[in-house]
């Protein structure tokens, strides 16, 4: 059946659609525990929309947020803010909205932003900046490289030498050499003049799939280079060095030491503030603007750098220094010293060994039992202080242009026993590439949330499906489907700890009653 319109029309229909998906996950959804979660759909647009409800990721991810949250637990939620939706973050009355959600949750958040402020959203730039320290950065050029190769225009692999410096104008003069146009060497001009039309066609959209790899940060610079090809095809080189310029030009500005001190800290006791607040078990809000910008290839670094400074790694995976090693060694020529001077048994007298009496028994139990507790009290520290952290990252296939931060940010609970992710997707993509299949399908394994998906994806997910089961679920496909033209919102649950791992939820109008205690949850309290 049909929502009914008489639905109080003081609610606005952003709310409401959080309110009834709400209902249901607090109902349906909740005790069922995760590493990772998937929220999956096929545009890049919400869930459901009409004059009734609004329902998108962010209002989802704010409700299975809530859920998971306890107050041994940090929380982050990294939203993008580029959203260009009628209630997207990029608009001030969806902002107010989401925001309004968020503070009823959690009240005692902590709130960052990472982007460059030079936009005309204003309402994003009243946090706090979270910036990433220089020098960090400098003690790890195989992640700056890593991005790099991801961001190259002409799909470089740039090793970490190649990606080393040691202040901003090593920094500007490592990003202006690998982001700005290449060089025209021979290998280049090759790939230029053997493409075909098609090929560099995609001016329209930004994309170039032979010269230029279609995961490029010059975002703004990229729409010149389908001319760019063009012009060297037909050996106008005068234009040419025009868009050459234009392009240098675009990339030496972006990447100024004014600029880049806006996502980068270079003082020796810069604090964010946002690892502290992960510490003390607070939930944080991190809103990003650099998506379509000169700086989209930051967000990877600063993900990575909150996961490693709050990230668990476990003894036996950490990297061994070279006092590790020397300790080792010690160690072991101590070890076998001791042991060479053990007497052997024969030599020894057994009327020289004491007698076995209750006393002598009871302090080894005694003694036992001491080391036992000592053992306790060691695994209590379960994470050596860290906070278990559970991410929430909006907006995940954006990242997956980025192939090797998004299987990193992906991959997050196998490195950081400590850490559960939760992303979303939406899969409306004419070529899906192998990143994006891999973080799909991996994030449909353990428990997933699937409002739509790509039929490529569903097939190789259910590829190894006995076709009766694949069938059964077809059929809930074209409920979900028929529901949803009736105007209501289905989605499919899988959880694979369950006996019956999938499950149709239909998101219905709540009873007043139930109504009443979901805004008791909304504004904290139970």
């Amino acid at each position: 059946m049909a929502y009914s319109t008489t639905e109080e029309e003081s609610i606005p229909r952003y709310q409401r659609g959080y309110e009834w998906f709400s209902h249901l996950a607090k109902t349906k959804l909740t005790r069922k525990p995760w590493k990772r979660l998937g929220l999956f759909s096929f545009y890049d647009a919400p869930y459901a929309e009409s004059e009734l409800i609004y329902l998108s990721p962010k209002q989802v991810m704010l409700t299975m947020a809530k859920i998971a949250k306890n107050k041994e637990t940090s929380l982050i939620l990294v939203v993008d803010a580029m959203e260009k939706e009628e209630m997207g973050l990029s608009t001030k009355s969806g902002f107010d909205q989401f925001m309004k959600i968020f503070d009823g949750l959690f009240p005692d958040s902590s709130k960052f932003y990472f982007g460059a402020k030079d936009s005309e959203r204003q309402w994003l730039h009243d946090y706090q900046s979270v910036k990433i320290p220089l020098i960090w950065m400098m003690k790890r050029p195989n992640i700056f490289a890593e991005v790099l190769s991801d961001a190259s225009p002409v799909g470089e692999n740039i090793g970490p030498a190649d990606a080393s410096f040691e202040d901003y104008p090593g920094m500007i003069e490592v990003l202006v050499e690998k982001l700005g146009p290449p060089s025209l060497t021979e290998e280049v001009m090759g790939k230029i003049r053997s493409a075909e039309a098609s090929e560099y066609a995609g001016e329209a959209v930004g994309l170039m799939t032979v010269f230029i790899s279609p995961t490029t940060a010059v975002s703004r610079g990229v729409k010149y280079l389908g001319k760019f090809m063009g012009l060297v095809k037909d050996r106008r080189k005068q234009e040419m060095k025009e868009v050459y310029q234009e392009w240098t030009d675009r990339v030496t500005k972006g990447y100024s030491k004014e600029n880049l001190q806006k996502f980068f800290d270079d003082s020796a006791d810069y604090q964010s503030g946002i690892i502290e607040a992960a510490s003390s078990f607070k939930t944080i809000l991190l809103v990003t603007e650099t998506r379509g910008t000169l700086y989209d290839l930051f967000l990877p670094l600063i993900l990575q750098y909150l996961v490693e400074e709050i990230g668990f790694i476990p003894p036996h995976r950490r990297p061994r220094t070279i006092e590790d090693k020397k300790k080792q060694d010690k160690s072991k020529e101590e070890y076998y010293d001791d042991e060479m001077n053990y007497e052997s048994i024969e030599d020894i007298n057994e009327e020289e060994l004491p007698p076995v009496t209750d006393k002598l028994i009871q302090s080894m139990i005694d003694k036992e039992e001491k080391v036992q507790s000592v053992a306790v009290d060691i695994s209590e520290d379960e994470y050596e202080g860290k906070p278990e952290t559970i991410l929430f990252l909006d907006a995940a296939t954006h990242l997956s242009k980025f192939n090797r931060s998004f299987k990193f940010a992906l991959n997050l609970p196998e490195k950081f026993p400590n850490m559960s992710v939760a992303a979303s997707f939406f899969t409306d993509r004419e070529k899906i590439g192998p990143a994006l299949q891999d973080g799909v399908l991996e994030y449909m394994k353990e428990r997933a949330l699937i409002f739509d998906l790509h039929p490529a994806l569903f097939d190789q997910t259910t590829a190894r499906m006995p076709i009766s089961r694949k069938a059964w679920l077809n059929g809930q496909l074209q409920e979900m489907e028929r529901i949803r033209s009736e105007g209501e919102v289905a989605f499919l649950e899988y959880t694979s700890s369950q006996d019956r791992c999938w499950a149709l939820h239909v998101v219905e109008k709540p009873e007043s009653e139930a109504l009443a205690k979901i805004r008791r949850w909304f504004s904290g309290k139970t």
